[in-house]
């Protein structure tokens, strides 16, 4: 399907020996076996996956396999030249195989290739329809591509194999889907979209108040709780930090909000009431349109790869991203975010918050934490998604805000 073939029984070319001559006896016949028939054939296909799995244009296929070294070129970005190989390989040898799908749809989204990697994922629930993971990798995809709907769609049947919710599915907000007394979704033909100051709005960073120091100590203390019922906080991959990058090196122990019930409950209340209307004054999308997806809980310290992050873009830079304050800026040292020079500004900004503060900001923005030297700093982030920012696309605006610093 990546490739224009329908059925993967075409990939195969099941043909006779060919028999290519003409009429003339001074030409010689070529003969070409099925087996050499077969090879060529998975050699342009493979050569057609990699070309989209890879971030530039691979040279015309000379019916070789492109050289390993490649392995080494960065312009293949996060997972390399190799990863693209092996995966597109593992896709033709067994096509019928759903995880290779899966994970060849998880190269492509992590490459931007939205089509490709929704043909991808689709190809691997048609093989395996119970197979829940690549049931949420196409709703990420579905949802990086502004297709709202068919996203939630098919968490819904994530949720329906696996008999639980995925945290998109919990929070207030788009659609009133995670208990929000809001109702709405989608733009409506009313709301007017104002995109020029729309694009004007991505630069802003704007600080709200949105919880008191006693929340603040409470959320801390419960999430403590939880995490010590279950042996310890998790400390996951950071979002987009693929294996070899400086990013992947953080582990900073986390926590996702909707697995502990009572600051689930929390932070919608606080998404109906301060978090989301705030969203909707700084970038003129209306609450009911936000669609908040993922927030965590950052426990930062001085140990070394738990400081903070280093500079980067949240999830694919198309999305808007908040953090507040939770510690008590006299528990920590250091701490912050900074902000390079972008295409919004030619000078450096460093934002310190206070306890309770949330900072709000454009997610392609490239930001950085300001490290932390010492003591605990706790930090609760979420990242949002809205339609309207999909269709704007700002690709001259996101272009300059990742490639802006120095």
């Amino acid at each position: 399907g990546l490739c224009g073939v329908d059925s993967h029984q075409c990939v195969y070319a099941r043909l006779p020996a060919l028999s290519i001559a003409r009429s003339s006896a001074q030409v010689p016949c070529i003969a070409v076996s099925h087996a050499r028939a077969r090879r060529w054939s998975r050699a342009y296909m493979l050569h057609a996956l990699l070309s989209a799995a890879c971030s530039f244009k691979l040279p015309a296929l000379d019916l070789k396999l492109p050289s390993p070294s490649l392995a080494e070129d960065g312009r293949f970005g996060g997972g390399g030249y190799a990863t693209a190989l092996r995966v597109c390989a593992d896709v033709l040898s067994s096509p019928n195989d759903s995880g290779g799908w899966r994970e060849l749809g998880t190269l492509l989204h992590g490459k931007g290739r939205l089509d490709a990697s929704a043909m991808a994922l689709r190809r691997a629930t048609q093989i395996e329809p119970l197979d829940s993971e690549a049931h949420v990798a196409l709703a990420e995809v579905l949802r990086a591509a502004g297709r709202f709907e068919e996203a939630f769609a098919s968490l819904r049947t994530a949720e329906a194999i696996d008999g639980r919710p995925n945290q998109a599915l919990c929070y207030a907000g788009y659609g009133d889907r995670g208990g929000s007394s809001r109702g709405g979704g989608a733009t409506s033909a009313t709301d007017a979209v104002d995109f020029d100051a729309l694009a004007r709005r991505v630069g802003e960073v704007w600080l709200t108040e949105v919880a008191s120091e006693e929340e603040c100590e409470w959320v801390i203390a419960t999430a403590e709780e939880h995490n010590a019922a279950k042996g310890g906080w998790a400390c996951r991959q950071p979002r987009f930090a693929p294996e070899g990058t400086v990013a992947n090196a953080v582990r900073a122990p986390d926590m996702l909000v909707a697995d502990e019930p009572r600051l689930l409950a929390w932070l919608n209340d606080k998404c109906d009431h301060t978090i989301l209307p705030a969203l909707e004054a700084q970038f003129g999308i209306p609450a009911r349109e936000l669609w908040l997806y993922d927030t965590f809980l950052l426990k930062f310290s001085g140990t070394p790869g738990e400081s903070g992050l280093g500079v980067h873009v949240d999830d694919d830079g198309f999305g808007l991203s908040f953090n507040v304050l939770l510690s008590d800026p006299a528990d920590f040292e250091g701490g912050g975010t900074r902000f390079p020079p972008n295409a919004f500004s030619s000078e450096e900004a460093v934002y310190t918050p206070r306890r309770g503060q949330m900072l709000s900001h454009y997610g392609g923005l490239r930001h950085a934490s300001v490290p932390c030297t010492g003591g605990l700093r706790y930090i609760m982030v979420g990242f949002v998604r809205a339609e309207r920012l999909v269709e704007l696309r700002l690709e001259d605006a996101a272009y300059g805000a990742r490639t802006g610093e120095g």
